[in-house]
């Protein structure tokens, strides 16, 4: 009787967490087709944790992750899954990884994940004209990478030739303002002997004159003196 009591206990705890993934996944994908598609994500999460082990709804989450314009965790979805399945299905999880590193611009991991779609798929035409996109898409990338560089490096010695034109001129400004102030020295110092040979000549000639004032004057010293005698 104790026996029977905890099977009725364990299948009817079983049948609750059963039937509680399942209402989880209906919730989930009554919200996918709402276009709700947070909402779905967080209930698919919900289902995958309670659900048993062989139930994998990686495809789902995943497909509801791209919706809801979380790529990067739509990518590590598929990618989780990827290991787990035949080639048909690992066709489509690399077809989705790609489409989801397109979404983020990383067209060299978008190629790569193409390529290996193909390998599973080779007929697969939509992933043919998605691997010839990202690889268009890659080169316009590093076409515009390299003219930003180009740009970046003409801007860069356009502003160098600037700044050595401005030092130049900075220079050459520096040169006149040192002429022009050696000729201004220059005229200074021709002006000081010129006012003092002026001086000197002043005196030389207040000298001059005096002397011939004293001259003079001793000659009429001299004439007053003659005696009267006539020789």
């Amino acid at each position: 009787m104790r026996f029977v009591l905890v099977v009725l206990v364990v299948l009817t705890s079983f049948h609750s967490f059963t039937q509680e993934w399942r209402d989880s996944l209906v919730a989930a994908r009554s919200f996918y087709n709402k276009g709700d598609y947070q909402k779905a994500l967080k209930y698919y999460n919900s289902a995958q944790k309670k659900a048993p082990k062989s139930v994998d709804l990686s495809d789902e989450m995943g497909q509801t992750a791209y919706k809801a314009r979380e790529f990067e965790r739509a990518e590590k979805i598929y990618n989780q899954s990827g290991s787990k399945l035949n080639k048909s299905k690992k066709a489509k999880t690399y077809h989705n990884i790609g489409n989801s590193r397109m979404q983020q611009k990383n067209y060299q991991g978008a190629i790569d994940a193409y390529k290996e779609s193909l390998k599973n798929n080779p007929n697969d035409n939509e992933t043919r004209y998605n691997l010839s996109e990202a690889i268009r898409r890659l080169n316009d990338q590093q076409n515009k990478d390299k003219d930003n560089k180009k740009n970046k490096d003409q801007q860069k010695n356009q502003n160098n030739n600037k700044k050595n034109n401005d030092k130049n001129q900075q220079n050459s400004n520096n040169k006149n303002n040192e002429s022009n102030s050696n000729k201004n020295n220059q005229q200074n110092k021709s002006k000081l002997p010129n006012k003092a040979v002026d001086r000197i000549l002043d005196q030389l000639a207040k000298k001059e004159a005096e002397t011939k004032k004293k001259t003079a004057s001793r000659k009429g010293d001299n004439l007053g003196t003659v005696s009267g005698k006539d020789w």
